[in-house]
């Protein structure tokens, strides 16, 4: 399992060492059974050594690549090849024995679904020198992922929709008579639901969020379904359905 491929732990290591402001909602995963990498690969590296990292690739794999992935090969001399693929199909590599990857990057949501199948390796906590140093969350140190990253969603809108009107708040969102036109929101494809923003449109203040009334949040998403006129599976999205005036 060591022979031509990079140990997956050391990798992590070099990756908490490279990363400011460390926690959650994007976490690295340990695949579960892999098979030899070698120079073949034609990523180079040292002793022709490559880790293989599944991500989403776009603008924000570019990103992993410049504050990740090069500094990790510049200080270790092992090179990292980015795999692009969708869970499905990683996830059916990994049952029948043979995924293409070492790692994957991915949101916390998602790294559940393999947590859920037995699709990852336990990681050892103890051998990632830097994860103190680094500062992660305790509640971000799972069994099979480490959180490397925050992310977030917020309100965007065309300033030409709204006779120069604001949308400013979530209630705002919700009042398609005070705010006329259709609304994007995330499929569950995407990203978790978005109960918060509902309760918050709902009245609910914010620091009365949790735990979250599901049933309520629901009931409010139900309410916009109507005016929703895309659920969006991929972060370019929204900005493509603003700029073609869909929504």
């Amino acid at each position: 399992m060591r022979d031509a491929r990079i140990d997956r732990r050391l990798f992590l290591r070099g990756v908490g060492g490279a990363t400011a402001g460390l926690a959650a909602a994007t976490a690295l995963s340990a695949c579960g059974t892999g098979t030899s990498r070698s120079a073949s690969t034609g990523t180079g590296g040292k002793g022709g050594k490559t880790v293989v990292v599944r991500d989403s690739g776009g603008s924000y794999g570019a990103a992993l690549q410049k504050a990740i992935y090069t500094p990790f090969t510049q200080e270790t001399g092992i090179g990292v090849k980015v795999l692009n693929l969708d869970d499905a199909p990683l996830l059916a590599q990994i049952k029948q024995g043979r995924p293409q990857c070492d790692l994957i990057n991915n949101s916390m949501m998602s790294h559940l679904k393999y947590v859920k199948q037995d699709a990852l390796e336990t990681l050892d906590p103890g051998r990632l020198k830097s994860l103190k140093s680094a500062k992660v969350p305790e509640n971000q140190i799972t069994e099979h992922a480490i959180g490397h990253s925050f992310y977030g969603q917020c309100i965007a809108y065309r300033t030409d929709a709204f006779d120069g009107r604001k949308p400013e708040s979530w209630a705002d969102f919700w009042d398609t008579k005070a705010f006329q036109g259709g609304r994007a929101m995330v499929s569950p494809d995407g990203d978790l639901p978005e109960l918060e923003f509902a309760l918050l449109a709902d009245g609910v203040p914010m620091d009365k969020l949790y735990p979250l009334d599901v049933d309520r949040a629901f009931k409010v998403l139900t309410r916009l379904r109507g005016d929703i006129k895309k659920f969006w599976d991929s972060g370019p999205l929204p900005g493509v359905l603003l700029s073609r005036q869909e929504v």
